[in-house]
């Protein structure tokens, strides 16, 4: 790979670590009004729904927390020149592409459940 082409993959990798860092917060603001609608909504379906935010929330932090590392290893290995590291057989951090698609379905789940949760939480 040329050095042009490291550093621009490099700045898209620090772009998209970005970017996971401010969905994580988000995350966290949206995990903090669904504690507080769950003070006000007691019925069945409200406690349902709640649930269901409460995993989700915890399914997308954990991949989150999975792409921000693996975002992390994969530049280390761009400015280590490709030194080895530790690489993880289901989640491979030296192929761009393979990060880019992953962060593209990242954002589209996310997007997904901010859309999903902005609409229940607007009939509270």
């Amino acid at each position: 790979m040329e050095v042009s082409a490291q550093t621009s993959d490099l700045e898209q990798i620090n772009s998209w670590k970005d970017e996971v860092n401010s969905t994580r917060e988000s995350l966290r603001s949206m995990r903090s009004q669904l504690e507080q609608l769950s003070i006000s909504k007691t019925d069945d379906e409200s406690l349902a729904q709640i649930e269901h935010f409460q995993n989700q929330f915890i399914c997308q932090e954990e991949k989150a927390d999975e792409l921000r590392h693996d975002l992390k290893q994969s530049a280390r290995k761009i400015s280590d020149n490709g030194k080895p590291l530790i690489l993880h057989d289901d989640r491979p951090v030296d192929d761009f592409d393979v990060l880019q698609d992953r962060m593209h379905t990242f954002r589209k789940l996310y997007n997904e459940l901010r859309d999903e949760f902005k609409a229940f939480s607007a009939f509270s």
